[in-house]
């Protein structure tokens, strides 16, 4: 029993021992309030923002909860990116200031100490989205920079930003065509009596930008707007608008597309000009619906979509297709035509007759010899031969008609062109 209460004491000894060592050890409280003790030997920068990040929250809005936070914004393109989908990137930098109540000092006390360099994390930031964020994963708000913050509370950022907006593209009019595109800032979270957006100057310095070699970037308008919704009568919602115009430089498809279409058009009048019987017909209508194929092949690859509404340079191509195929198809009818000894209809021979009798039908029909004979036949009805002038015409009828038809489709199939490009080619192409 003895044993036992010797070996209780000194256990009791050694845990009162034990229990002195712990409450003279420092605590970690002592360790974190250690930065927001007066450090009078350290340099005046350190005094400074000992004294302002102390007890600084950076979550928390500056100011009283009843005033205003006026934020300026001023946009610095860089660069920017154009997808085909309408997605516009744009980078750039982006100019924001307000004031913080929070952080301010007099400058004397910190040997004359005007304004400092702060992390952007440090501090507190407007919650600044982009409305029509082409890509919802990319949190456009958070930045990472280096900001000034000046004694009377004025921080300036001047961060890198990535703008991912949503745009409505139309390619009806490529490669001429332009693309209004816009950027809606404003603030996620708070109405426009916590947070209010205004426009440094005219909101966008442009003088930075790096010009894209596929397209062309222009500033439309920059303006604020402020809204009122049903839900809030009592709060506005402000942001900031910026409409750009994208403008396709089209040097290199204009040459690629529109020329090789250009040539293609004349490329079937040729077919239709030549006489259905000349071989060389036939060989240029193939190598032209073979030209039109390769091109709507490869101009399938190229041209971006445009919802239900092709671009009018498909459907160009596809309606010329459309008239080389009639080009070779007529071609190989026209020939058969006039290799046919049956006896010609009734309404054929009197219409070939019809467009004969008249100088403009023989000018374009008759070859020399047989303008001359049909010519003496109708100045001299009566003469005696007439009778052998009729029957040589009668002969080469299906000729003639054939002839006819030659010439009625080349100024049908020019007048279906100048209607198709009036239609699809655009008035302000550049």
């Amino acid at each position: 029993m003895r044993i036992i209460q010797v070996f209780g004491f000194f256990l009791i000894l050694w845990h009162g021992q034990f229990a002195s060592i712990i409450n003279d050890a420092p605590h970690s409280d002592t360790v974190v309030t250690r930065g927001c003790k007066d450090l009078e030997s350290t340099t005046p920068l350190l005094r400074l923002k000992k004294y302002l990040f102390c007890d600084y929250d950076f979550t928390v809005r500056p100011n009283h909860h009843k005033t205003v936070i006026n934020v300026t914004l001023k946009l610095m393109p860089k660069m920017m990116e154009f997808a085909g989908e309408g997605i516009l990137t744009l980078h750039s930098w982006m100019s924001l200031s307000w004031t913080d109540t929070y952080l301010t000092w007099t400058s004397s006390d910190y040997n004359g100490i005007t304004y400092i360099h702060v992390k952007s994390y440090d501090i507190w930031l407007p919650d600044l989205h982009i409305y029509n964020s082409g890509d919802m994963s990319n949190d456009e708000s958070t930045f990472d920079t280096e900001c000034l913050l000046f004694n009377t509370g004025s921080v300036i950022c001047v961060p890198s930003v990535k703008y991912i907006s949503k745009c409505d593209p139309d390619f009806t009019y490529w490669p001429h065509d332009q693309h209004t595109c816009n950027i809606t800032l404003g603030s996620w979270s708070h109405t426009g009596e916590e947070i209010d957006v205004h426009l440094d100057g005219t909101g966008v310095n442009m003088n930075g930008y790096e010009n894209s070699t596929e397209w062309d970037l222009k500033l439309l308008n920059a303006e604020k707007i402020v809204k009122k919704y049903k839900c809030c009568p009592n709060d506005t919602f402000p942001k900031i608008d910026y409409t750009f115009l994208l403008t396709r430089h089209n040097d290199i498809n204009h040459r690629s597309y529109v020329t090789p279409a250009i040539s293609l058009i004349f490329l079937t009048l040729t077919v239709l000009w030549l006489d259905s019987r000349s071989v060389e017909r036939v060989a240029i209508a193939s190598v032209n619906f073979i030209c039109h194929l390769l091109c709507m092949f490869d101009l399938h690859w190229l041209v971006p979509y445009n919802g239900v509404n092709p671009p009018n340079i498909m459907l160009f191509y596809r309606d010329s297709l459309a008239l080389a195929t009639f080009a070779l198809i007529l071609t190989a009818l026209l020939r058969k035509l006039q290799n046919m000894s049956m006896e010609m209809p009734s309404w054929m021979f009197s219409t070939t007759t019809f467009i004969l009798s008249n100088r403009a039908g023989r000018f374009l029909v008759l070859n020399d010899e047989e303008s001359k004979i049909a010519g003496g036949g109708i100045v001299a009805e009566d003469s005696s031969d007439l009778p052998k002038s009729g029957m040589r015409m009668k002969e080469s009828s299906w000729r003639h008609f054939a002839a006819i038809v030659e010439w009625l489709s080349f100024f049908c199939v020019i007048l279906i062109y100048v209607i198709i490009l009036i239609t699809l080619v655009p008035s302000g192409a550049n």
